[in-house]
Order: C-alpha cells, then sequence, then structure tokens
C-alpha cells in the first residue's frame, strides 16, 4: 500500500577543468566519505577526469590522465571503482587496459597523482564488474574467457565459455521438473503431434482427418482451440529455443550477488541443435561462484537481451525479454532467473515492445526498488503479493539523454541519474496517501500507485486484499503523486509530465459499484513555469483547496487553486517558502497544510494563505504528521484556559521519533495520527500508542516502550506481526489496518482505541454503545461500572433501559469480577506522564524507608505470600446485583426481567440461593417456576441448590429441582414422599438432620417435648452437642444435670480428666471427681477431696500415687510437699527438695524438723551431685562452641578460597565413556554451579519443575535438622547451634546460681568458685564470637523453592548473651 514520492531532486553539473567539452561517462557514490566520484571524457578527447563531488559542495579533482585511445564505442570504460580507504581509482576499459590511479587523500590535486596501468590483456574485454566486497574483479575477454583478479589484481580464475555446456545442461531442464526426456507425460496435444509427424512421413493424406479427429476430441475435452493454430496440450510449457530479441544490442554483462558469493554472466553464443544441425545464436546465462567454479545455465528462454541484475538478496536474476504474453500479444517483459538456471516469474514492463527498450536494470540496496533504465526516463518499481507496482516514472529534459542511473550501496531509497553534462541526486521516500482518520469520516481510504492507474480502497466500507483493489480510474501518464479530500470523494492525481487531474465519486455511489470520473484537468503551463522546475507533491486543505509544490533546482514554491467548482479549478495563489519543501500534505485535521523543509522546519499553511513556522526537527525527517491538540496555559484557572497547541510528529531515516525537537521513541518504522493518538510501530514488532491530550504536552513521558517479548498488559502497546506498518487507522471501528511485508493486509483492533470509546460512551451515558462496544472485542464488561461507579449507580434504571435485551443483562451480571478493572488490565493511562513525579517522589520515599528498615532489622527477607482470600463479602458485586435488583423488582419490569432477577440473585458473593429460591416458592404459575428453576439450575450446582431448597422446608420446590439433576428418581423419590407423609416438626429435624444442621435438628427435637428426651440424649452423644444442650436447657437445672453428666463421661473418654473432674465435682460425684483429678494429676484438688470422711480411706495411697507421677514429670518440689505433709516421708521430701536445687528448702525443713544429720548425709551428697552435672554442662558446652567455631572457620575460608569447589561444580576432567552422552537436557540431571548450593538441578531450576514429593519434603526437613558434615546445610546449622547452645545456659542459669549459693553454705567455696569462673569464661567466649558465628552472606542465604524460584532463607538473628550474677564473695 506504500507509494513512492520524492524528497528532492538535487543537480550537480559535472564541468571538466582540464579539458573543455567532457562528459560524463561512470560515477559512484563513496558511502565512507559521504561523496560522489565521476569520470569524465569524450570521443573527441583521450583524456579522463575524475572529480569528487563532497557532501559540503567541493569538488576535488582527483586524476586527470590520457589513455591510449579516446573513448568510443570501441574503447568504452567497462567499470570504475573508488577504492576510498587506499585512495585508488581503477579504470577497466574496453580495449583491455586495467589503469590504477593513487591519489593523495589530504591534499588531492591530479597532478600528483600516480598513474599506472596494472595489467592488459591484448584481446580486449566484453564486460567487467567488481564484487560488492570490491575483494574480486570478474573480466570477460573478447575471446569469451572469464578471468578472475584479486584486488591486488593477481589471477583468481581463468575459464573459457564453453557451448557445450549448454547442451549438458539442456537435459537438466526437463518440462515438469523430474525424470528423463524420454518418459515425460506428453498429453493429447504433443501425441498428436508426433502422429500429425508420422502421418506426414507414411500417407500425407490422412493429415487432415487424424487433425480434425484430434480437435475434436481436444474441444470434447474443454480446451478452447483456435481454428488456425497448432495443437498444444496446456499441461506442458511450450519449449523455447533461446532465440535472441531482434532489439538485442548483442552486449555482455556480469552482475554480482549481493553477499559477493556467486555471479553471473550473460553472453550470446551459437547453438546446435543435434537433431536437425541447426546452428543459431542463444543468449545464455551463465552462474559462477566467488572461485571461478560454474554452478548452473539458464534454461532456454526466447526474447532474452542484454540486461542483467542480481537482487542484492540472492533470490532472482532479474533481465529482460520480449515475447508474447499470455493474451498471445508482443510484449516486453521482465523475467526473473533464480541462481539455479529455472525461470521464476514474470511481469510486464507495460511498455511499447516496437519501438522502447531497457538499457539497464539497477535493484536498491534493500532489493525492495527494481529501477528500469530507458533513454528518457527511469522507472521504480516495488512487489507485493506476486505484483509489480510502476511506482514513480521520473523523465529528463526532452533534449537529454540518460547515461546511466545507479542506487545508493547502502542507501536504499537515494540514487543518480547521469545525463551528459550532469548528475541528478533523487532521494526518495515511501507514502502512504489516506483519507482522514476524523470520527464520522474515517472510512479508510487508502490510494495506490500503480503506473497509470489510481487503486481506490475504502478499508472500512471493503477490506480488499491487494494487488485487488476496490475501484480503479486510470490516467494518460504515469502517476507520480496522489491525494484524497477530507469528504473522501474527490481525488487528486499529479502525473509525470507535471498534470494533475482532479475526479470525484460520492461514497454512496462507490458502494453501488460505480468509479470515479474524471472532472477536470491543471494543465502543467499553471504549475511550471522556469525551465527545471517540475511538479513534485500535491495535498488537500478541506475539500476547497488544493496544493501542489513545484520544486526547482534551488527553491520550491506551493501552487494553491480553488476546487469549489470541480469542473473549473481556479488558481488561487502561490506561496513562496523560505526554504526548499521536500514534502507537503495535509494536517491531521485537514484544516491546513503541513509543509516540512529540507531543514527540517514544519510550517503551518491555513486556508487563509497565512505561512507560519510551527516547529522544527532535529533532523530531517522521511514522513510526519502535524497534530492540533488542546493543551492548558501554564497560568490557567479554568477549562477555558485551554489554548491549540500545534505539534509535528516525525520519523527520521535512521527510525527516531520526534515530537518537535524532542525525541520520544526509537526504531520506529511508520507512523500514524488520529483525533486522540499517536500511533507509530517499530522495529520490536510492536504497535505503540501516545495520548495526544496529555495535560503536560510532554510526550517524551507519555511513550511506553517494551523491549519484552512477554505479554504486556499495558493499553498503549500491543504486539503485531514482524515487519508490519501501518496502513489505515479508523477509531469509529476501533480498528488499525497493517501491512505485513509480504503485502496482505491485517485489521486489528488494539484494546486502547476500545476502551476509548467504551470511556466516552460511559461519559456520554451511552450504556448500550458501551455494551455492545465490550461484547464486540471481548473486554470486561465491569468497566461500565468501574469506571464511574457513582455515575453507574446514578443511571442504573436508565443504563437497564438502554440494554433492554434480557440476555445482555444476564450476561452483564454474571461475568462481573471482584476486581477493580481500571485499576488493573483496563487501567487508563491518559494522565500518566503527569503522574510521573509523582511516582519517582514516592519511589525515592520508599527506597528510603526501605534503607532504614535495613538499618534496624539487618537485611530482612523479602517473603513472597500468596494472596488468601477473603470471607468477606464481595461489597462491589453486591452492590451491583442489589442495585439491579432494586430496578427489576419493581412491578413493571418483574414479568420482563424475571431471569436476570434470578441471575442477580445467583451471582452474588456468596449466592443468595435462599432468597431466589424463596421468590421461585412463591409463584403460582408451575410453567414460571420450571422456567426459572431450569435458569438457575443452569447457574449454579444443582446439588447446591437441592439442598437449599430443602434447607427451605419447601418438598415441591425440592422436588422440582430434583427433575432438573442427573439424579436417579429412585434415590430422592422415596425420601421426599416420605417427609411430605411427616408430621411438621418432625419433617423439619428429618431435613435438618439430612443436611447435617444438627444444631437446627437438635432444636426441631427439643420442640417435638418430653417425648423425645432419650431421642434428643442420644443425638446429643451421637453428634456432641454438648455446649447446644446445655444452651436449650440453660433455665431446667434437672435437664442440664443430665446433660452435664454425659457431658462429663464425654470429657474423661477425651482424657480431658480436669473439666471431667470439674464436672463431676459440680454434680457432687465426688468418686468420679477424685478419679479424674489424679488422672489430671491436679494434687491439690484430689488431696483435698480425699479430707472428706467417705473418701479418707483412700488417702495413703492416692498420696503416694500422686507423688510418683509428679517425680515421673520432674516435678520435685511438689512431690516434696506431698511426702512431707500427707506422708510424713522426711529423708525423701530434703532428696526431692535437693534434686530440683532447693538447697535452701531441704536445709530448712531438715533444721525445722531436729534432723541436721540428714543435711550431711543427702544434702551434701546431692551438692556434689548437682557440682558434678553444671560442671560438665560447661565443659560441653565450651567444648561445642570451639569445635563449631573451628569448623565455621573452614567452611568460610574453603568458600573464600575457591567457590567453584565450595558449590559444587561437576568436575570436568573426569573420564567418560565414549558411548556416554554427556550433553544436557530439559530432564538431565546434571549439576550446575548452584546445585549443592540451592539444591535444584539445572534442569528444575529453569523449568520451575519440582519433583519434591511429601516424602520427599520431609527428607530435606531431616537432613536440614541434622546438618550433615559436606552438606549445603552445615553452615545454618552451625549457626543455629550457638543458638540453642545459649538457651540452654539461659534455662539452667538459675540451677546454678543457687547451686553456687548451696556450695558456699555448706563450706564448699572451691567448688562455687570454680562453676561461677566457668560460667563467666564461657559467657565472655560467647560474646567475643557471636557477631562473627552469625555473619552469614546473602549469597549463602540463598535457596529455590519448589517452583525454581530463588529466595532467601531468614537471617539468624544473634541471640542475646546475658551476663552472670556473679558472687562478690568468690569474684576475685
Amino acid at each position: 500500500m506504500r507509494n513512492l514520492t520524492i524528497l528532492n531532486r538535487g543537480y550537480i553539473s559535472t564541468i571538466s577543468k582540464t579539458y573543455p567539452d567532457l562528459e560524463i561517462i561512470d560515477s559512484v557514490f563513496d558511502p565512507v566519505a559521504d561523496s560522489i566520484t565521476y569520470v569524465l571524457s569524450s570521443e573527441e578527447s583521450s583524456l579522463i577526469e575524475v572529480q569528487q563531488f563532497t557532501k559540503t559542495g567541493q569538488e576535488n579533482i582527483l586524476a586527470s590522465f590520457n589513455i591510449s585511445s579516446p573513448i568510443s564505442p570501441t574503447a568504452r570504460l567497462l567499470s570504475f571503482n573508488h577504492f576510498v580507504d587506499t585512495c585508488q581509482l581503477v579504470f577497466v576499459l574496453e580495449n583491455g587496459d586495467i589503469i590504477l590511479a593513487t591519489y593523495d587523500s589530504m591534499q588531492p590535486d591530479c597532478d600528483t597523482t600516480v598513474v599506472e596501468i596494472v595489467g592488459s590483456i591484448d584481446v580486449g574485454l566484453n564486460a567487467s564488474m567488481w564484487s560488492p566486497d570490491e575483494e574480486t574483479l570478474s573480466i570477460l575477454t573478447k575471446e569469451n574467457k572469464l578471468i578472475l583478479l584479486s584486488r591486488l589484481f593477481e589471477p583468481i580464475c581463468e575459464k573459457e565459455l564453453d557451448s557445450n555446456d549448454i547442451k549438458i545442461t539442456d537435459s537438466k531442464h526437463v518440462s515438469v521438473g523430474w525424470g528423463k526426456k524420454e518418459t515425460q507425460f506428453k498429453g493429447r496435444g504433443f501425441k498428436a503431434m508426433e502422429r500429425e509427424k508420422e502421418a506426414t512421413k507414411d500417407n500425407k493424406t490422412l493429415i487432415s482427418s487424424a487433425l480434425e479427429r484430434e480437435k475434436d476430441a481436444l474441444k470434447h475435452a474443454g480446451l478452447d482451440l483456435k481454428e488456425d493454430g497448432p495443437l498444444k496440450d496446456p499441461t506442458v510449457s511450450e519449449v523455447e529455443r533461446g532465440t535472441l530479441s531482434s532489439f538485442d544490442p548483442m552486449t555482455n554483462r556480469i552482475s554480482w550477488r549481493g553477499d559477493g558469493e556467486f555471479f553471473a554472466v550473460t553472453t550470446i553464443e551459437p547453438v546446435l541443435v543435434q537433431d536437425t544441425d541447426e546452428l543459431f545464436d542463444r543468449r545464455v546465462i551463465r552462474v559462477f561462484s566467488r572461485k571461478g567454479e560454474l554452478d548452473s545455465i539458464n534454461e532456454a528462454c526466447d526474447g532474452l537481451e542484454h540486461n542483467l541484475s542480481w537482487k542484492p538478496q540472492g533470490s532472482l536474476i532479474a533481465t529482460t525479454k520480449r515475447g508474447l504474453d499470455e493474451d498471445g500479444d508482443l510484449a516486453l517483459e521482465l523475467a526473473f532467473f533464480e541462481r539455479n538456471g529455472l525461470r521464476h516469474g514474470q511481469f510486464n514492463t507495460r511498455l511499447d515492445p516496437d519501438s522502447e527498450t531497457v538499457s539497464d536494470l539497477q535493484w536498491s540496496s534493500d532489493s525492495e526498488i527494481l529501477l528500469l533504465q530507458m533513454t528518457d526516463r527511469i522507472q521504480l518499481w516495488t512487489t507485493k503479493n506476486y505484483h509489480w507496482y510502476l511506482k514513480q516514472e521520473i523523465y529528463v529534459a526532452p533534449q537529454e539523454q540518460i547515461n546511466f542511473a545507479k542506487f545508493h550501496p547502502e542507501k536504499p531509497l537515494h540514487l543518480m541519474i547521469a545525463k551528459a553534462n550532469g548528475l541528478e541526486i533523487i532521494d526518495l521516500t515511501y507514502k502512504i496517501v489516506s483519507g482522514p482518520t476524523c470520527i464520522g469520516q474515517d472510512v479508510g481510504m487508502t490510494l495506490v500507485t500503480d503506473g497509470n492507474t489510481m487503486k481506490i480502497t475504502p478499508l472500512a466500507i471493503a477490506n480488499v486484499p491487494p494487488p485487488i483493489s476496490f475501484r480503479e480510474f486510470d490516467v494518460s501518464g504515469s502517476i507520480n503523486d496522489l491525494a484524497v479530500s477530507k469528504s473522501n470523494e474527490i481525488y487528486a492525481i499529479s502525473t509525470s509530465n507535471s498534470e494533475i487531474h482532479l475526479a470525484s465519486l460520492k461514497l454512496d455511489e462507490m458502494k453501488k459499484g460505480k468509479s470515479p470520473k474524471l472532472r477536470s484537468t491543471i494543465s502543467s503551463d499553471l504549475l511550471v513555469s522556469e525551465e527545471g522546475e517540475f511538479l513534485k507533491q500535491i495535498a488537500f486543505v478541506e475539500n476547497q483547496f488544493i496544493a501542489a509544490l513545484v520544486d526547482g533546482h534551488v527553491s520550491s514554491k506551493i501552487v494553491l487553486f480553488n476546487i469549489e467548482n470541480l469542473e473549473e479549478p481556479l488558481f488561487e495563489d502561490i506561496v513562496e517558502i523560505p526554504t526548499k519543501v521536500i514534502i507537503i500534505k495535509a494536517q491531521a485535521n485537514f484544516e491546513a497544510l503541513a509543509i516540512e523543509g529540507i531543514d527540517g522546519t514544519i510550517y503551518q499553511l491555513d486556508q487563509q494563505k497565512n505561512l507560519r513556522e510551527v516547529g522544527r526537527f532535529p533532523q530531517l525527517c522521511r514522513d510526519f504528521e502535524l497534530v492540533v491538540t488542546e493543551a492548558l496555559g501554564d497560568h490557567a484557572t479554568s477549562a477555558d484556559d485551554y489554548f491549540e497547541k500545534v505539534t509535528p510528529f516525525g520519523i527520521s531515516s535512521n527510525g527516531k521519533l520526534y515530537a518537535n525537537d524532542i525525541q520520544i521513541a526509537t526504531a520506529v518504522t511508520s507512523i500514524k495520527t488520529t483525533e486522540s493518538h499517536l500511533l507509530f510501530t517499530t522495529a520490536q514488532s510492536q504497535l505503540c500508542f501516545v495520548h495526544l491530550s496529555t495535560t503536560t504536552g510532554d510526550f517524551q513521558n507519555a511513550v511506553f516502550q517494551s523491549t519484552s517479548t512477554e505479554n504486556v498488559t499495558d493499553e498503549r502497546i500491543r504486539q503485531i506481526e514482524r515487519g508490519s506498518i501501518l496502513v489505515n487507522a479508523m477509531p469509529s471501528n476501533y480498528s488499525v489496518v497493517l501491512e505485513a511485508p509480504r503485502g496482505n493486509l491485517e485489521t486489528i483492533c488494539p484494546r486502547i482505541m476500545v476502551l476509548s470509546g467504551v470511556r466516552k460512551f460511559i461519559k456520554l451515558k451511552e450504556f448500550k454503545k458501551a455494551f455492545l462496544a465490550c461484547r464486540t472485542h471481548r473486554i470486561d464488561l465491569d468497566i461500565l461500572h468501574d469506571y464511574d461507579p457513582q455515575l453507574f449507580f446514578n443511571n442504573l434504571e436508565n443504563f437497564v433501559n438502554q440494554i433492554k435485551n434480557v440476555g445482555h443483562l444476564d450476561l452483564f451480571v454474571s461475568c462481573l469480577h471482584d476486581e477493580d478493572v481500571t485499576l488493573t488490565k483496563y487501567k487508563e493511562t491518559l494522565n500518566e506522564s503527569a503522574e510521573i513525579s509523582e511516582v519517582f517522589e514516592k519511589l525515592q520515599l520508599e527506597q528510603l524507608s526501605k534503607l532504614q528498615d535495613s538499618a534496624t532489622e539487618q537485611n530482612s527477607v523479602k517473603k513472597i505470600i500468596k494472596n488468601r482470600e477473603d470471607n468477606k463479602v464481595s461489597s462491589k458485586i453486591n452492590k451491583i446485583c442489589e442495585g439491579i435488583l432494586s430496578i427489576l423488582l419493581k412491578p413493571e419490569y418483574f414479568e420482563t426481567y424475571l431471569q436476570t432477577i434470578i441471575t442477580a440473585y445467583a451471582c452474588q458473593k456468596p449466592p443468595n440461593l435462599q432468597d431466589a429460591l424463596k421468590l421461585i416458592g412463591s409463584f403460582d404459575n408451575q410453567d414460571q417456576v420450571e422456567q426459572t428453576v431450569t435458569h438457575l439450575c443452569f447457574l449454579q450446582d444443582v446439588n447446591k441448590l437441592y439442598n437449599v431448597a430443602l434447607g427451605l422446608y419447601d418438598v415441591k420446590l425440592t422436588l422440582s429441582i430434583a427433575q432438573q439433576s442427573q439424579k436417579d428418581p429412585k434415590e430422592y423419590l422415596p425420601f421426599l414422599q416420605n417427609l411430605h407423609t411427616q408430621p411438621e416438626l418432625r419433617r423439619k429435624f428429618s431435613i435438618d438432620d439430612h443436611l447435617k444442621n444438627n444444631e437446627k435438628a437438635l432444636g426441631w427435637l427439643h420442640e417435638l417435648g418430653s417425648a423425645s428426651y432419650e431421642e434428643f440424649d442420644d443425638y446429643v452423644v451421637n453428634h456432641e452437642l454438648y455446649q447446644c444442650a446445655l444452651s436449650i436447657y440453660r433455665y431446667d437445672d434437672s435437664r442440664s444435670n443430665q446433660i452435664y453428666k454425659l457431658y462429663g463421661s464425654h470429657l474423661a473418654d477425651k482424657q480431658l480428666y480436669s473439666e471431667a473432674g470439674l464436672v463431676y465435682e459440680y454434680l457432687n460425684d465426688f468418686q468420679n471427681a477424685l478419679k479424674n483429678y489424679i488422672s489430671a494429676k491436679r494434687w491439690r484438688e484430689a488431696l483435698s477431696l480425699l479430707q472428706r470422711a467417705e473418701l479418707q480411706d483412700g488417702l495413703r495411697d492416692s498420696a503416694e500415687q500422686l507423688s510418683s507421677s509428679l517425680v515421673d514429670d520432674h516435678k520435685y518440689s511438689e512431690a516434696a510437699e506431698i511426702e512431707f505433709n500427707f506422708l510424713g516421708n522426711i529423708e525423701e521430701a530434703v532428696k526431692l527438695y535437693c534434686k530440683s536445687y532447693l538447697f535452701d528448702s531441704a536445709i530448712l525443713l531438715a533444721s525445722k524438723e531436729k534432723r541436721p544429720e540428714l543435711i550431711e548425709s543427702i544434702v551434701d551428697v546431692q551438692l556434689g551431685e548437682g557440682f558434678g552435672t553444671i560442671a560438665e554442662l560447661l565443659v560441653d558446652c565450651k567444648s561445642q562452641m570451639t569445635s563449631q567455631l573451628r569448623r565455621l572457620r573452614e567452611l568460610r575460608a574453603k568458600k573464600q578460597e575457591d567457590p567453584y569447589a565450595f558449590y559444587g561444580v561437576p568436575n570436568d576432567d573426569m573420564d567418560t565413556p565414549d558411548n556416554v552422552s554427556v550433553a544436557a537436557s530439559e530432564t538431565s540431571t546434571t549439576p550446575s554451579f548452584f546445585t549443592r548450593y540451592t539444591g535444584k538441578t539445572s534442569g528444575t531450576a529453569k523449568t520451575g519443575a519440582s519433583r519434591r514429593t511429601t516424602k520427599n519434603r520431609k527428607r530435606e526437613e531431616r537432613k536440614k535438622a541434622k546438618g550433615r558434615k559436606g552438606t549445603i546445610y552445615e553452615e545454618e546449622y552451625l549457626i543455629k547451634s550457638v543458638g540453642r547452645l545459649v538457651e540452654r545456659l539461659d534455662q539452667t542459669e538459675s540451677d546454678a546460681i543457687k547451686l553456687i549459693e548451696g556450695l558456699i553454705r555448706r563450706s564448699m567455696k572451691e567448688q562455687a568458685y570454680q562453676i561461677q569462673k566457668s560460667w563467666v569464661d564461657l559467657i565472655d567466649f560467647i560474646k567475643e564470637n557471636v557477631d562473627e558465628i552469625h555473619n552469614m552472606s546473602e549469597k549463602d542465604r540463598e535457596r529455590v523453592d519448589d517452583n525454581g524460584e530463588v529466595y532467601l532463607i531468614p537471617e539468624i538473628p544473634a541471640p542475646s548473651i546475658r551476663e552472670f550474677p556473679r558472687k562478690n564473695i568468690l569474684d576475685y
């Protein structure tokens, strides 16, 4: 859909400096110096002059020298090349001389240039060409020898072109591409021809009858045969001999492929027909490799000519041929060959085959444009979808001829045309001619140039795939530019002869099949007034004016015509522009003309012909859009302070996108604008949007681009097919049309355009349009509420009345979600750029707070916790459903929207099924009940509805629901029939018991009265409903005590002896209470009950039992009280006090009871045992601390010295058997760098796969708890064990203090001193090393979870070390 238009057409006058009247004979672009080097000579002179024209306009004479004979048709220059890196000029002449001229790059002067003949071939040369990398020179001599030379002119290969190659290769090119010639399927036509030959030999009288029979047979087979034409089988292509064209100049050509690996040579050689010994000349195309090896020869093709050009990308070789086309008419065609020599398509050049000829073919560097050179003009062709379009036809002055034309080797849209006295430098650009994108006029009008045909396609009316178009319009002369008016009904066509044709066609008539009609023509006399001027571009302003850009050598002018009367366009004015103009186009809203100067300046020309500068690009842009938006003034206080702001957007040749002088994006390939958005595509295959109505006007912050290949949720970006470009945008349809590289069209509806339309409809309260847009484009319907909840609820009845359709309302209610979609996937980005500074400030504050938190908590771990579902009711869904119900439950809506009412109940969170079923149960119409029940069963689980209906005690409704389910009637019918026959209370009990509503069922049993007491008690016991039963009989003491008795038995069975004892004591059942207290080891409560007279007999036995159980639980002090107070065993009591380190209580008891011998016999012995226990503990702790600290230092030293060995990289030097694969795969368990460290193999860590079952997870926990040496858990285990050691010391500290005091009281000062000193020394040792021990790096804290994601284990905090309370009498 892209057209080619001329940006600039410069002229270089090539005037010889060393000899008069020299003409240009060759020229090359110099990409390194960005200059042009051209060769001057003439037939009268034997002198060659070389000049260099730089980009600053400076002309340097690089060389000037004489040759052996003047430049003439017999001694012409075959090739010329400029090696800028070595400052050398290479000339290859037809007489066989190869001349090398070396100049001074610092001070170019023809007098100092060294000229030498580096080689000469006496027989002369036919063709010569350098490879694209300038490393190989290919030469074809007049003796048909192919010679390849290096850049230093050393021979690489010399090969003679042999005609026998053609015979050998002919056998390869058979009709169907396989098999031998003798075994080919010939078809009826071919067989008839063979029989015709046989008949001629045998009997000529039978010829006519045989032919007639065969013709009749072929006609009956469906073939359209001409009366006098030869028989021909359409299934087999006609065999061509390769005859020459009458226009062939009999010259030879060489063409290299773009990568320099192959080159093609076209020659004319005699061919001998073996069957008839006929000798004729045939043009042959041979393909050679870079080393000179023959690769292929083309299949025979009649009418081939001398032209040869290999497509740079290497797929096709182009040449020209004359012959009959498909219709049997003589045509000049452009044919393509593959590298293997086979034909690969052709197209008609539309030139006159009887008089015109193509002098040369050239490809652009990107292989997109094919140039056809004639004597007076060039044609530029492009292809899409296998169709070739003639995009430009550029003429030279009538008295001039074109010597040659060449493309720039690096700039595909830059070319030169050489004439006798100068060079024309032409800069092209691609242009998509489209109509307005304003809503109401965005029919997607797109115009395409194809020779003298304008192809018209309104994409919104008919998305016709190219090369087909909806309508076509032909003019006289080749089309150079097109334009369409704001109404999409007037067309302007500029032609290569500088004329403008005006045509029109109304859209309604176009839909009926009519084509545009020519209304008038503006002649070139009204446009071009000076020599050298030409009509370059045209554009519309509204529907009233047509502007024509007329370009001269140094200046430009814009000619305006008033076309209110299409039949008679009136000249309006000529507007002079301060600088040379390269592009004119309609402003985005078609209300003014946008102009770009050669210096990047953008001008606006309004309808009053006022010209003003509105912006400037930092560099020349090849495509731009001029957009008018509303912006808020700097000191604005109200909406009235908005003003119109004009912003130009342009794309430079290197893909930079500018908004005026600010670069806002890179790698941009195409742009388009609508009333609200700027659209552009990127090289990353993305379609991006920019809001034009930003509050700040800062488009740099408004651009959102992502280099990620993953899906992006931002509405301003969308992935597209690779290489696609924008063709048109139609906001009314929310659609954008893209063209893929191969030429097919794709229409998409970007989310941002759909959402913009939906938001606009919501603001205008056009809810139906918004709903239909969401439904068509699969947008969540939540946006109808979430965009403006207050507006939605204020217009809820209007919303219902607009939607009307019950199914649509059901769809809206049933598709609601908890989330606010305007904050998640449909977040509006219109004012996002204005909030960027606030976001940055928030980010800075967050980073500051994180730093403060890290200072207090020391690198706290960030944990990812999955959101848990709230049990709270979703206020949004319920609020919408309740609002809709409040409208639909009104009498005027109830009958119509009954289905939606049921849907609103069912879609609440949680579903309000009870109210829905109550509503259904209130219906008198059975048909209505069945209809609503069916709908409700569709929305919700029928089994759940069955239970809810049962819970309403409505058996009939339950039966209706059961009939909609998959339940077997044998299951539910007997049950429901039984319920139907039961009394009401018993039925309710049965239903609640069936539904497991045990507490409600217990309530119905209570209401049944005293007759059901036994059933009540059994139900309480079976379902453990003791609290519920107690609440029911709260005021009935006798029944309450019965329940308590059952409850006490239940508690005892559950081993809740303490509570069971309390219950039995409350019921005065002291025997059971005592039994439970003893089981619960509640010795005080038990011994208090044993003081009662009826229980005193068991006092001693119970006391001994309690004392023994307390000793087993290490509760020595409590057991000592029982032994002394209830059993009178003083010795055992003293011993038990000592075991609990209560030496003071033991000494007191012995002294009080006048038993001092017990102090020596028991207390002193227990002090010795306690000393031994504490001393051993301190020794163990000191040893553990020392060994673990040493191991930690050893581990960290190893990790520091050789981390690869520490983390367990597999040994690369290990011997691997030859038959064992060492290649990694997704499922392999080959250890990686972090395997030993993270616990994951490379495969599982990469894919997130987890092989851990519950058993494996438990095994990992056991390994972690053990901290086995050499595992990844060892360091963590060692650090945590130090913490456990400190906790153990803290727990034992009180016992140690009591032990020291007891030792001092019993005159064992040395032992007391030793305990205190050892304890203090251990605490000091721990304090000195605790920080070193807990210094675990962040890298060592990394682990891999079951999903393959790396996380940090929590830091192990250093424990607080308490000072040991020293005794001053020992601290010396």
